[in-house]
């Protein structure tokens, strides 16, 4: 021996000694510029001579070792001398170990040795096959739970509940969710048949019975129906569907559900319900029903395209075949405000047009659509009739000309009497600055004031023409003030009625940009309106006022009988005679009250009226200070600020 107390290597290169582990010295190759190229063994224990590849002795020559380090590695251990720990497994003639090596720098080479671990890695991969084989049953076990917590909640999403016969126990077994599912506390729940049928309708306990028993004895898929009835007074109904096993002809068990359908049967019948009221609804009307499917472009039409069309449902065809019946002339614009409803969100459309049918001529019709959106806003569907109003278009088309041919015979016949009849009145006025008897003094004045009453009576119908034909009355605005315009027509009025009383009441300037002439013709027929419907002792008031920065109001009142509420919803219409006036004469026409309500919205303005029997009969006026600048007095204006045409009372009064 050595110093160090191995065996010298012999001839066979085998080393001698007492060495229970492998042992095995190997010495570096190297090239002629002195670089590392392979190590080669060069003596080895006996213990070691089973795992000694041969015959070469090179290190890169082995086979059947996994686990070996690249030879710049175990060059490392040779110039840096720090030892090197590895794992080998060897195989050799049908053997195989594993080792754990160390690798020990020894003169220009290095020494391995081999520490055998064989039965110790066995016990490692036993307990490593022992623990995934344990990972793999806690993984199975966790997904069986989840299975079950999975199919729980189904089951109570479902309102479904599992349940097992078992012919050899005679009993059911039921899922965990049956107490909730029948509606019964934990004592009532049973597991015979004579519970299961006590879950059921008296009635309909015998034919469940039977059901059961087919279920029972006969193999293969089954499924019946049944009501039961529930502690808090409600009826469920419940489908139960099950599968029925048997072993050499003898039944063994049967797998089934139960399913609550309560909800499913009334939603179906909702839906039935809903279908029958549209299909009687489409027979009972003769609009053309129909539904629009934008994402296909499919239109479903009702049956009464027959009858207004000439065309069977099957022959109507999509929104492409619609848009070609669309007359040419309409085609562009019906499309496009559907195609821009569709586009822009809207809900709601309408549209007149001329729609080709059957025999080639063209129908009116009116077409009415509500578009229905998914959650992202898309038009999912659009439901809507089509009516036809041919006809009522035509007899629109026949008024309309009848009134304006009507309104222009009146316009030209008012303009036509002018000429004659200033010629009575000049006439008249002639005769009586030459001088004649007293009893033709009489005569023409009775014709001179025939004549005016006749001129007021011709203005009131042109003014009529021109707010009916013009859509209003023309006005010279000016720098306007209303209690000069309301001292002048009382003057006016005391001259012609001197044996009646007028009171002017003026508050503030109320000045305003208004018609002075348009605004006398308002005061003139209110006051005159009054004078007529009241006894000749009753004062007649006119009011002038400030109502805020914007609003001068004028007030014109009297005490007598109110006026009727039946005749309020017509006072301000044209050629109406409400009732006869205190002189029995009237003022002619009915025109005076329709005429002071254009005028007055002429100027932007609103007109009402308020009449009981304490307080009397009030018209209100109200002007914007400026009707330049003022909007026009839309009905809803009009609403809006509280004046409306006239204010319904209870108490009865004859007026023009």
């Amino acid at each position: 021996m050595n110093s160090s107390g191995m065996a010298r290597p012999t001839h066979s290169g085998a080393l001698h000694g007492e060495y229970p582990d492998p042992y095995i010295l190997f010495q570096s190759v190297r090239g002629e510029t002195g670089v590392l190229l392979d190590f080669e063994w060069t003596a080895f224990n006996p213990a070691a001579e089973p795992w000694v590849p041969g015959p070469s002795r090179a290190l890169s020559a082995w086979h059947g070792v996994e686990g070996l380090p690249e030879p710049e590695v175990l060059g490392a251990v040779v110039e840096g001398g720090a030892p090197l720990g590895f794992e080998l497994h060897v195989r050799r003639g049908g053997g195989e170990r594993w080792f754990q090596a160390r690798a020990v720098k020894q003169g220009d080479g290095f020494a391995l040795w081999l520490s055998d671990r064989t039965e110790a890695h066995e016990r490692e991969r036993v307990l490593r096959e022992a623990l995934e084989r344990a990972r793999e049953a806690l993984e199975q076990e966790r997904k069986a739970r989840e299975r079950e917590a999975y199919l729980s909640l189904a089951l109570e999403t479902a309102h479904m509940v599992t349940w097992e016969w078992s012919e050899a126990r005679g009993s059911f077994s039921l899922s965990a969710n049956a107490e909730d599912f029948f509606g019964v506390p934990p004592e009532g729940l049973g597991n015979t048949v004579e519970w299961l049928l006590g879950r059921a309708h008296p009635e309909e306990r015998a034919r469940i019975a039977e059901a059961f028993a087919r279920m029972r004895t006969t193999e293969g898929a089954h499924a019946f129906q049944f009501r039961g009835p529930w502690p808090d007074g409600t009826v469920h109904t419940y489908e139960v569907v099950g599968q029925s096993f048997h072993e050499e002809g003898l039944p063994l068990r049967v797998l089934g559900v139960a399913m609550d359908i309560t909800e499913r049967l009334r939603s179906q019948e909702a839906v039935r319900a809903a279908e029958e009221r549209y299909r009687l609804a489409a027979l009972a009307t003769n609009d053309v029903l129909w539904e629009w499917l934008p994402t296909t472009g499919h239109i479903y039409w009702s049956e009464a395209c027959h009858r207004m069309l000439g065309y069977q449902p099957q022959e109507m065809g999509d929104e492409a075949w619609w848009a070609e019946q669309i007359h040419p002339m309409d085609r562009e614009r019906v499309v496009g405000s559907l195609h821009r409803l569709v586009a822009e969100g809207g809900e709601s459309w309408t549209a007149e047009y001329r729609f080709r049918s059957k025999d080639g001529t063209y129908v009116d019709v009116l077409d009415r659509g509500r578009a229905a959106r998914d959650a992202r806003g898309e038009v999912a569907r659009m439901i809507g009739s089509m009516m036809d109003i041919t006809e009522r278009k035509r007899a629109l088309e026949r008024m309309a000309e009848e009134a304006r041919f009507r309104e222009r015979f009146i316009g030209i016949l008012g303009h036509d009497l002018r000429s004659p009849l200033h010629a009575i009145a000049l006439s008249a006025r002639e005769l009586g600055r030459r001088g004649v008897p007293v009893l033709h003094q009489r005569l023409l004045q009775r014709i001179e004031t025939s004549a005016a009453r006749m001129g007021n009576m011709i203005s009131d119908i042109l003014d009529l023409t021109r707010a009916r034909l013009a859509g209003h009355i023309p006005l010279h605005l000016s720098s306007t003030s209303l209690p000069q315009v309301c001292q002048q027509v009382v003057e006016e009025m005391t001259a012609v009625h001197p044996e009646r009383t007028l009171l002017l009441d003026i508050e503030g300037a109320c000045e305003g940009v208004w018609d002075f002439e348009r605004l006398a013709q308002v005061v003139s027929n209110l006051v005159g309106n009054a004078l007529e419907h009241t006894p000749l002792d009753t004062p007649v008031r006119v009011r002038c006022r400030e109502e805020g920065a914007g609003w001068r109001v004028l007030e014109i009142s009297n005490r007598g009988t109110p006026i009727a509420s039946h005749l309020l919803d017509t006072l301000f219409d044209p050629f109406r005679q409400a009732g006869p006036a205190r002189t029995g004469r009237g003022s002619g026409l009915g025109l005076g009250l329709y005429i002071v309500r254009q005028l007055v919205l002429a100027h932007q303005g609103t007109v009402s009226v308020q009449s009981t029997a304490e307080d009397g009969t009030t018209f209100t006026v109200r002007l914007p200070r400026d009707s330049h600048d003022a909007p026009a007095a839309t009905p809803e204006a009009l609403a809006g600020r509280g004046a409306l045409p006239f204010q319904s009372m209870s108490q009865e009064r004859p007026t023009e």
